[in-house]
């Protein structure tokens, strides 16, 4: 009885569920290309760091509730926490401003790299009741990195120079801090691996 019309309507509401439908797909399809680029990236970083000095350990893919540490390395020159990122371009800083490709990235790098340092250095803290400075490092895999000085107290690096910088750092942690750091971590990190 409606005829036409209600044909007419029908169709543009299929058409609209399936332009909604094709633009979720999209979108879950960018996140997993995504995330599938971001755990290459972070394996490339977890090779690059088997070239660190005798004395330094790395740990990677670190869990903690509602969150995971990409990297974090302990040795004579400090406890490091690396936060890999795999977009491509140019990495600069104006000021206090990261900038990826002259814009500000689409996610804040810096905060988010912060709020992960402060995570581990509280704790370090509430295993060892020592307050340990946690270094900052943001590192990007296949991005060429413009920036020379620290940007909001975070070190950019490109892979390439990710272990030379570890490695030219003074010492800062005795042999006995090192050990217990390293002991507390891979406790950590077994305890994630065991099945609940």
């Amino acid at each position: 009885k409606l005829g036409l019309p209600a044909a007419i309507v029908l169709a543009v509401v299929v058409k609209l569920l399936a332009d909604q439908i094709e633009k979720k797909g999209l979108h879950v399809k960018k996140r997993a290309k995504d995330a599938d680029r971001g755990a290459y990236a972070e394996e490339v970083v977890a090779e690059k760091l088997q070239d660190l000095p005798d004395g330094y350990h790395a740990f990677h893919d670190i869990a903690f509730d509602g969150f995971n540490i990409d990297h974090v390395v302990v040795g004579s020159g400090g406890i490091f926490l690396v936060e890999t990122k795999s977009h491509s371009g140019t990495v600069d800083a104006q000021g206090d401003t990261l900038l990826l490709n002259d814009k500000q990235p689409p996610k804040n790098f810096l905060n988010q790299t912060w709020s992960q340092t402060y995570q581990l250095r509280d704790f370090l803290k509430k295993q060892t009741s020592k307050e340990y400075v946690v270094k900052p490092i943001l590192c990007f895999t296949r991005a060429f990195v413009k920036v020379r000085q620290p940007v909001k107290g975070i070190t950019v690096v490109n892979k390439k120079y990710l272990t030379s910088y570890l490695s030219k750092q003074q010492q800062s942690l005795n042999p006995e801090d090192i050990a217990s750091i390293t002991r507390i971590l891979q406790t950590w990190i077994s305890k994630q691996d065991k099945p609940a």
